[in-house]
Protein backbone atom coordinates (compact mmCIF):
# COMPACT_ATOMS: atom_id res chain seq x y z
CA UNK A 1 0.00 0.00 0.00
CA UNK A 2 1.19 3.31 -0.71
CA UNK A 3 1.72 6.67 0.76
CA UNK A 4 -1.13 8.54 0.60
CA UNK A 5 1.25 11.40 -0.50
CA UNK A 6 2.33 9.56 -3.25
CA UNK A 7 -0.91 8.82 -4.71
CA UNK A 8 -1.76 12.76 -4.97
CA UNK A 9 1.94 13.06 -6.61
CA UNK A 10 0.54 10.14 -9.00
CA UNK A 11 -3.20 12.28 -9.04
CA UNK A 12 -1.47 15.65 -10.20
CA UNK A 13 0.96 13.96 -12.58
CA UNK A 14 -2.17 12.33 -14.21
CA UNK A 15 -4.07 15.66 -14.61
CA UNK A 16 -1.51 17.57 -16.09
CA UNK A 17 -1.08 14.36 -18.87
CA UNK A 18 -4.60 13.96 -19.30
CA UNK A 19 -4.77 17.92 -19.98
CA UNK A 20 -1.47 17.97 -22.01
CA UNK A 21 -1.19 15.00 -23.88
CA UNK A 22 1.06 16.99 -26.42
CA UNK A 23 3.32 18.08 -23.98
CA UNK A 24 3.50 14.49 -22.14
CA UNK A 25 2.12 11.56 -24.35
CA UNK A 26 3.44 9.44 -21.01
CA UNK A 27 5.95 9.17 -18.35
CA UNK A 28 7.48 6.41 -15.85
CA UNK A 29 8.40 8.33 -12.55
CA UNK A 30 9.79 6.95 -8.59
CA UNK A 31 11.38 7.77 -5.88
CA UNK A 32 12.46 6.15 -2.68
CA UNK A 33 12.43 7.05 0.94
CA UNK A 34 13.96 5.30 4.06
CA UNK A 35 10.52 6.18 5.82
CA UNK A 36 8.41 4.75 2.68
CA UNK A 37 10.56 2.72 0.72
CA UNK A 38 10.38 2.75 -2.75
CA UNK A 39 6.80 4.43 -4.97
CA UNK A 40 7.24 3.65 -8.42
CA UNK A 41 4.35 4.67 -11.01
CA UNK A 42 3.48 5.35 -14.61
CA UNK A 43 1.16 7.57 -16.49
CA UNK A 44 0.09 7.65 -20.15
CA UNK A 45 -0.86 5.40 -22.68
CA UNK A 46 1.56 2.53 -23.03
CA UNK A 47 3.44 3.45 -20.40
CA UNK A 48 4.52 1.12 -17.60
CA UNK A 49 6.72 0.85 -14.41
CA UNK A 50 8.90 -0.70 -16.29
CA UNK A 51 9.51 1.12 -19.36
CA UNK A 52 12.85 1.68 -20.70
CA UNK A 53 14.09 4.92 -22.00
CA UNK A 54 16.92 6.05 -23.44
CA UNK A 55 18.10 8.71 -20.67
CA UNK A 56 20.29 11.26 -22.50
CA UNK A 57 22.72 13.25 -20.33
CA UNK A 58 22.41 10.99 -17.14
CA UNK A 59 23.94 8.42 -18.43
CA UNK A 60 27.39 11.11 -18.01
CA UNK A 61 27.45 9.57 -13.87
CA UNK A 62 27.95 6.19 -15.12
CA UNK A 63 30.61 6.86 -17.46
CA UNK A 64 32.36 8.54 -14.46
CA UNK A 65 31.76 6.17 -11.83
CA UNK A 66 33.20 2.95 -14.34
CA UNK A 67 36.21 5.39 -15.01
CA UNK A 68 36.50 5.96 -11.24
CA UNK A 69 36.78 2.75 -10.51
CA UNK A 70 39.10 1.57 -13.30
CA UNK A 71 41.69 3.84 -11.94
CA UNK A 72 40.85 2.78 -8.95
CA UNK A 73 41.67 -0.79 -9.41
CA UNK A 74 44.83 0.30 -11.42
CA UNK A 75 46.61 2.44 -8.52
CA UNK A 76 45.90 5.74 -10.74
CA UNK A 77 42.75 7.67 -9.23
CA UNK A 78 44.33 11.03 -8.95
CA UNK A 79 42.22 14.03 -10.26
CA UNK A 80 45.53 16.12 -11.15
CA UNK A 81 46.92 14.23 -13.15
CA UNK A 82 47.11 15.97 -16.81
CA UNK A 83 44.22 14.19 -19.37
CA UNK A 84 47.21 13.67 -22.06
CA UNK A 85 48.88 11.25 -19.70
CA UNK A 86 46.11 9.00 -19.52
CA UNK A 87 45.29 6.01 -21.55
CA UNK A 88 44.51 6.91 -24.97
CA UNK A 89 44.73 10.64 -24.58
CA UNK A 90 48.83 10.51 -25.71
CA UNK A 91 47.36 12.68 -29.45
CA UNK A 92 46.99 15.80 -26.78
CA UNK A 93 50.49 15.48 -25.80
CA UNK A 94 51.92 17.96 -28.37
CA UNK A 95 49.56 20.64 -27.96
CA UNK A 96 50.40 23.03 -25.26
CA UNK A 97 47.13 24.38 -24.51
CA UNK A 98 45.66 20.66 -24.19
CA UNK A 99 48.49 19.50 -21.97
CA UNK A 100 47.17 22.21 -19.47
CA UNK A 101 43.52 20.05 -19.08
CA UNK A 102 43.55 17.99 -16.08
CA UNK A 103 41.17 14.83 -15.11
CA UNK A 104 39.06 16.92 -13.06
CA UNK A 105 38.20 19.43 -15.59
CA UNK A 106 36.82 16.96 -18.16
CA UNK A 107 34.67 15.58 -15.43
CA UNK A 108 33.63 18.71 -14.22
CA UNK A 109 32.93 20.33 -17.44
CA UNK A 110 35.69 22.70 -16.66
CA UNK A 111 38.16 21.64 -19.92
CA UNK A 112 37.13 24.49 -22.26
CA UNK A 113 36.36 21.72 -24.80
CA UNK A 114 33.44 23.59 -27.02
CA UNK A 115 29.56 22.26 -27.64
CA UNK A 116 27.42 22.37 -30.04
CA UNK A 117 28.91 24.93 -32.40
CA UNK A 118 27.33 25.59 -36.16
CA UNK A 119 29.19 23.88 -38.88
CA UNK A 120 29.72 27.61 -40.37
CA UNK A 121 31.76 28.29 -36.87
CA UNK A 122 33.49 24.86 -36.99
CA UNK A 123 37.73 24.70 -37.57
CA UNK A 124 38.01 23.21 -40.55
CA UNK A 125 39.67 19.42 -40.96
CA UNK A 126 39.59 16.77 -43.32
CA UNK A 127 35.92 15.21 -43.53
CA UNK A 128 34.98 19.22 -43.29
CA UNK A 129 32.57 19.81 -46.75
CA UNK A 130 32.91 16.14 -47.97
CA UNK A 131 30.47 13.69 -48.47
CA UNK A 132 29.91 10.50 -46.05
CA UNK A 133 31.61 7.39 -47.28
CA UNK A 134 29.75 5.15 -48.39
CA UNK A 135 28.04 3.10 -45.69
CA UNK A 136 25.06 2.49 -43.80
CA UNK A 137 21.60 5.20 -44.22
CA UNK A 138 22.27 6.94 -40.82
CA UNK A 139 20.67 10.09 -41.25
CA UNK A 140 22.40 13.16 -42.35
CA UNK A 141 25.08 15.38 -40.12
CA UNK A 142 23.27 18.16 -38.57
CA UNK A 143 24.51 21.84 -39.51
CA UNK A 144 25.99 21.67 -35.80
CA UNK A 145 29.29 20.18 -34.83
CA UNK A 146 30.59 19.13 -31.25
CA UNK A 147 28.16 16.15 -30.42
CA UNK A 148 29.52 13.45 -32.54
CA UNK A 149 26.73 11.27 -31.62
CA UNK A 150 23.61 13.48 -32.19
CA UNK A 151 25.04 15.69 -34.86
CA UNK A 152 26.31 12.78 -37.11
CA UNK A 153 29.64 14.23 -37.65
CA UNK A 154 31.81 12.85 -40.26
CA UNK A 155 34.84 11.01 -38.82
CA UNK A 156 37.94 10.58 -40.28
CA UNK A 157 38.68 6.21 -40.21
CA UNK A 158 41.56 5.26 -42.43
CA UNK A 159 41.28 8.06 -44.82
CA UNK A 160 37.14 7.86 -45.43
CA UNK A 161 34.93 10.26 -44.36
CA UNK A 162 32.46 7.87 -41.83
CA UNK A 163 29.08 8.84 -39.92
CA UNK A 164 30.23 9.36 -36.68
CA UNK A 165 27.30 6.65 -35.50
CA UNK A 166 28.97 3.89 -38.23
CA UNK A 167 32.39 4.83 -36.48
CA UNK A 168 33.42 2.76 -33.23
CA UNK A 169 34.34 4.92 -30.10
CA UNK A 170 38.12 4.60 -30.96
CA UNK A 171 37.74 6.65 -34.11
CA UNK A 172 35.26 9.27 -32.51
CA UNK A 173 37.72 9.86 -29.35
CA UNK A 174 40.80 9.90 -31.80
CA UNK A 175 38.46 12.60 -34.01
CA UNK A 176 37.84 14.58 -30.69
CA UNK A 177 41.22 14.48 -29.66
CA UNK A 178 42.72 15.57 -33.13
CA UNK A 179 40.16 17.92 -34.50
CA UNK A 180 38.20 19.80 -31.48
CA UNK A 181 39.33 23.00 -30.42
CA UNK A 182 40.10 24.00 -26.60
CA UNK A 183 39.52 27.35 -24.82
CA UNK A 184 42.61 28.75 -23.31
CA UNK A 185 40.96 31.63 -22.02
CA UNK A 186 40.08 31.24 -18.89
CA UNK A 187 42.36 28.52 -18.40
CA UNK A 188 40.73 25.05 -18.06
CA UNK A 189 39.53 24.24 -14.70
CA UNK A 190 38.24 28.34 -14.01
CA UNK A 191 34.69 28.16 -15.80
CA UNK A 192 32.50 25.67 -15.64
CA UNK A 193 31.10 25.22 -19.77
CA UNK A 194 29.06 21.95 -19.96
CA UNK A 195 30.59 19.85 -23.32
CA UNK A 196 29.57 16.54 -23.60
CA UNK A 197 33.11 15.40 -25.42
CA UNK A 198 34.25 15.47 -22.26
CA UNK A 199 32.90 12.13 -21.68
CA UNK A 200 33.58 10.39 -24.64
CA UNK A 201 36.88 10.94 -23.85
CA UNK A 202 36.52 9.50 -20.65
CA UNK A 203 35.42 6.60 -22.11
CA UNK A 204 38.07 5.90 -24.26
CA UNK A 205 40.12 5.95 -21.35
CA UNK A 206 38.41 3.22 -20.02
CA UNK A 207 39.05 1.62 -23.02
CA UNK A 208 42.24 2.03 -23.23
CA UNK A 209 42.94 1.38 -19.87
CA UNK A 210 40.97 -1.43 -18.95
CA UNK A 211 41.02 -3.18 -22.82
CA UNK A 212 37.49 -3.42 -23.17
CA UNK A 213 34.38 -1.76 -24.42
CA UNK A 214 33.06 0.45 -22.37
CA UNK A 215 29.34 -0.27 -22.16
CA UNK A 216 30.56 -3.58 -21.07
CA UNK A 217 32.79 -2.40 -18.50
CA UNK A 218 30.21 -0.73 -16.88
CA UNK A 219 27.65 -3.97 -17.21
CA UNK A 220 30.20 -5.75 -15.41
CA UNK A 221 31.09 -3.15 -12.12
CA UNK A 222 27.55 -1.16 -12.21
CA UNK A 223 24.87 -2.94 -13.80
CA UNK A 224 25.37 -6.42 -12.68
CA UNK A 225 26.20 -5.88 -8.95
CA UNK A 226 23.52 -3.31 -8.62
CA UNK A 227 20.97 -5.50 -10.36
CA UNK A 228 20.38 -2.81 -13.27
CA UNK A 229 18.82 -6.02 -15.42
CA UNK A 230 17.35 -3.47 -17.95
CA UNK A 231 19.95 -1.35 -18.61
CA UNK A 232 22.23 -0.73 -21.47
CA UNK A 233 23.85 1.10 -24.13
CA UNK A 234 23.12 -0.75 -27.75
CA UNK A 235 19.48 -1.76 -28.00
CA UNK A 236 19.18 -3.43 -31.73
CA UNK A 237 20.54 -6.84 -32.22
CA UNK A 238 24.24 -7.01 -33.62
CA UNK A 239 26.45 -10.32 -34.74
CA UNK A 240 29.70 -8.24 -33.21
CA UNK A 241 30.25 -9.21 -30.25
CA UNK A 242 32.38 -6.06 -28.78
CA UNK A 243 29.04 -4.26 -29.36
CA UNK A 244 26.57 -6.67 -28.19
CA UNK A 245 24.78 -5.80 -25.07
CA UNK A 246 22.75 -9.19 -24.64
CA UNK A 247 19.33 -7.49 -24.83
CA UNK A 248 16.44 -9.70 -24.96
CA UNK A 249 13.22 -9.09 -27.70
CA UNK A 250 11.40 -8.90 -24.95
CA UNK A 251 13.70 -5.91 -23.47
CA UNK A 252 13.14 -4.14 -26.94
CA UNK A 253 9.64 -4.13 -27.01
CA UNK A 254 9.46 -2.43 -23.74
CA UNK A 255 11.85 0.61 -24.96
CA UNK A 256 9.36 3.61 -25.27
CA UNK A 257 9.04 5.63 -28.64
CA UNK A 258 9.96 9.34 -28.15
CA UNK A 259 7.87 12.44 -29.11
CA UNK A 260 8.61 15.32 -30.76
CA UNK A 261 7.35 18.32 -28.57
CA UNK A 262 9.70 21.05 -31.09
CA UNK A 263 7.56 24.15 -31.68
CA UNK A 264 6.89 23.53 -35.57
CA UNK A 265 6.82 19.55 -34.96
CA UNK A 266 10.08 18.97 -37.20
CA UNK A 267 13.20 16.99 -36.02
CA UNK A 268 15.25 19.40 -33.92
CA UNK A 269 17.73 20.84 -36.76
CA UNK A 270 20.61 21.00 -34.38
CA UNK A 271 20.09 16.45 -34.39
CA UNK A 272 20.80 14.21 -36.83
CA UNK A 273 17.45 11.68 -37.29
CA UNK A 274 17.07 8.84 -35.07
CA UNK A 275 14.85 5.80 -34.45
CA UNK A 276 14.44 4.21 -30.84
CA UNK A 277 16.38 1.87 -31.15
CA UNK A 278 19.63 3.68 -32.83
CA UNK A 279 19.50 1.58 -36.02
CA UNK A 280 22.54 1.08 -37.42
CA UNK A 281 24.63 2.50 -35.13
CA UNK A 282 28.10 1.31 -34.27
CA UNK A 283 29.22 4.34 -31.76
CA UNK A 284 28.45 3.13 -28.39
CA UNK A 285 26.57 6.77 -27.68
CA UNK A 286 28.89 6.80 -23.89
CA UNK A 287 28.12 10.12 -23.35
CA UNK A 288 23.76 10.40 -23.70
CA UNK A 289 22.99 7.15 -24.89
CA UNK A 290 21.84 4.65 -21.75
CA UNK A 291 19.06 2.72 -22.11
CA UNK A 292 17.29 1.86 -18.27
CA UNK A 293 14.14 1.58 -16.00
CA UNK A 294 13.06 4.00 -13.40
CA UNK A 295 13.64 0.93 -10.92
CA UNK A 296 17.34 0.17 -12.40
CA UNK A 297 18.25 3.98 -12.00
CA UNK A 298 16.90 4.27 -8.40
CA UNK A 299 19.15 1.35 -7.80
CA UNK A 300 21.96 2.96 -8.49
CA UNK A 301 21.08 6.62 -6.22
CA UNK A 302 20.36 4.05 -3.53
CA UNK A 303 23.31 2.90 -3.47
CA UNK A 304 24.89 6.27 -3.46
CA UNK A 305 22.62 7.22 -0.48
CA UNK A 306 23.70 4.03 1.36
CA UNK A 307 27.58 4.42 0.73
CA UNK A 308 28.42 2.14 -2.60
CA UNK A 309 27.01 -0.47 -0.13
CA UNK A 310 24.16 -2.57 -1.49
CA UNK A 311 22.89 -5.95 0.19
CA UNK A 312 26.26 -6.16 2.40
CA UNK A 313 28.35 -6.07 -0.65
CA UNK A 314 30.19 -2.91 -1.57
CA UNK A 315 30.23 -1.35 -4.93
CA UNK A 316 32.01 1.41 -4.88
CA UNK A 317 34.40 2.44 -2.40
CA UNK A 318 34.01 5.45 0.05
CA UNK A 319 36.37 7.62 -1.73
CA UNK A 320 34.47 7.29 -4.99
CA UNK A 321 31.03 7.88 -3.42
CA UNK A 322 32.39 11.22 -1.85
CA UNK A 323 33.81 12.07 -5.39
CA UNK A 324 30.49 11.61 -6.81
CA UNK A 325 28.21 13.55 -4.37
CA UNK A 326 30.32 15.77 -2.10
CA UNK A 327 30.70 19.51 -3.58
CA UNK A 328 33.79 19.73 -6.12
CA UNK A 329 33.20 23.04 -6.74
CA UNK A 330 31.57 24.98 -10.41
CA UNK A 331 28.32 23.63 -9.06
CA UNK A 332 29.45 20.35 -9.98
CA UNK A 333 30.80 16.56 -8.61
CA UNK A 334 32.67 14.58 -10.38
CA UNK A 335 29.95 12.98 -11.92
CA UNK A 336 26.24 15.52 -10.91
CA UNK A 337 25.26 18.72 -10.64
CA UNK A 338 25.41 20.16 -7.05
CA UNK A 339 23.18 22.30 -5.57
CA UNK A 340 24.31 24.45 -2.76
CA UNK A 341 21.11 26.09 -1.47
CA UNK A 342 17.33 25.21 -1.51
CA UNK A 343 16.34 24.77 -4.98
CA UNK A 344 12.80 26.36 -6.05
CA UNK A 345 11.19 22.74 -6.47
CA UNK A 346 12.06 21.97 -2.33
CA UNK A 347 14.57 20.25 -2.34
CA UNK A 348 18.19 20.80 0.19
CA UNK A 349 21.20 22.40 -0.15
CA UNK A 350 23.53 19.06 -1.09
CA UNK A 351 21.19 17.70 -3.78
CA UNK A 352 22.94 16.02 -6.96
CA UNK A 353 21.00 15.98 -9.97
CA UNK A 354 21.44 15.15 -13.59
CA UNK A 355 18.86 16.05 -16.32
CA UNK A 356 18.55 14.38 -19.85
CA UNK A 357 17.55 15.50 -23.45
CA UNK A 358 14.67 13.73 -23.51
CA UNK A 359 13.31 15.15 -20.45
CA UNK A 360 14.91 12.56 -18.20
CA UNK A 361 15.84 13.31 -14.70
CA UNK A 362 16.99 12.14 -11.37
CA UNK A 363 18.25 13.32 -7.96
CA UNK A 364 19.36 12.54 -4.62
CA UNK A 365 18.44 14.80 -2.01
CA UNK A 366 20.64 14.24 0.67
CA UNK A 367 17.90 15.76 3.80
CA UNK A 368 19.27 14.07 6.91
CA UNK A 369 16.02 13.14 8.30
CA UNK A 370 15.07 11.06 5.42
CA UNK A 371 17.24 11.57 2.47
CA UNK A 372 15.04 10.82 -1.39
CA UNK A 373 16.30 9.75 -4.38
CA UNK A 374 13.88 10.04 -7.35
CA UNK A 375 13.46 9.40 -11.26
CA UNK A 376 11.22 10.68 -13.87
CA UNK A 377 11.43 8.99 -17.29
CA UNK A 378 9.75 10.44 -20.24
CA UNK A 379 10.72 9.80 -24.01
CA UNK A 380 10.25 13.97 -25.69
CA UNK A 381 12.39 15.69 -27.84
CA UNK A 382 12.37 19.36 -28.19
CA UNK A 383 14.78 22.03 -29.96
CA UNK A 384 17.59 22.58 -27.02
CA UNK A 385 19.41 24.95 -29.36
CA UNK A 386 17.42 26.44 -32.21
CA UNK A 387 14.48 27.71 -31.11
CA UNK A 388 15.06 25.96 -27.89
CA UNK A 389 11.38 24.96 -25.95
CA UNK A 390 12.80 23.14 -23.45
CA UNK A 391 11.32 25.04 -20.67
CA UNK A 392 7.85 23.63 -21.83
CA UNK A 393 8.89 20.49 -21.98
CA UNK A 394 10.84 20.24 -18.41
CA UNK A 395 7.27 21.65 -16.92
CA UNK A 396 5.37 18.34 -15.57
CA UNK A 397 8.98 17.61 -13.90
CA UNK A 398 9.71 21.00 -12.17
CA UNK A 399 6.46 22.15 -12.16
CA UNK A 400 4.41 19.28 -11.05
CA UNK A 401 6.41 16.34 -10.13
CA UNK A 402 8.90 17.82 -7.58
CA UNK A 403 6.77 20.12 -6.17
CA UNK A 404 4.75 17.51 -5.20
CA UNK A 405 7.27 15.45 -3.97
CA UNK A 406 9.36 17.56 -2.21
CA UNK A 407 5.99 18.81 -0.38
CA UNK A 408 4.76 15.40 0.58
CA UNK A 409 4.71 16.08 4.35
CA UNK A 410 2.68 19.60 4.11
CA UNK A 411 -0.64 18.08 2.59
CA UNK A 412 -1.03 15.04 4.50
CA UNK A 413 -4.77 15.04 5.83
Amino acid sequence: MSAVWWDRVVEKLAAFQAENAENLPGAAFGVQTRGDGRLVDAVGDGWARDTIGEIGSMTKPFVAAALLVALEEHGQLDLDVPAYRLPGMDAWSDDPAKRRIRLRHLLQHTSGLPHTVPVADWPRYACTGRPAADGPDLGPTSDWMGAPGLTNELVDVDGRCVPARAADLDHVGRHVLRTYPVTTEPPPGSKYAYSTVNHVLLARIVEHLTGRPVHHWIRDTLFKPLGMHDSFFVAGPTDDPLLDDQVTERQRARIADFTLITGDGAFPPEIAPLDRLRTGWRYVHPDAGMYSTVDDLLNFLVMLRDGGVVDGTRVLSDRIVRLLVDDQGHGHTMGFGFRSRLTPYGQTAGTVEHLGLKMTYFWYDTRADDPVVGVFLSQRMPNFIANTDMGAGLRPIFRVFLPSVNARGDDAP
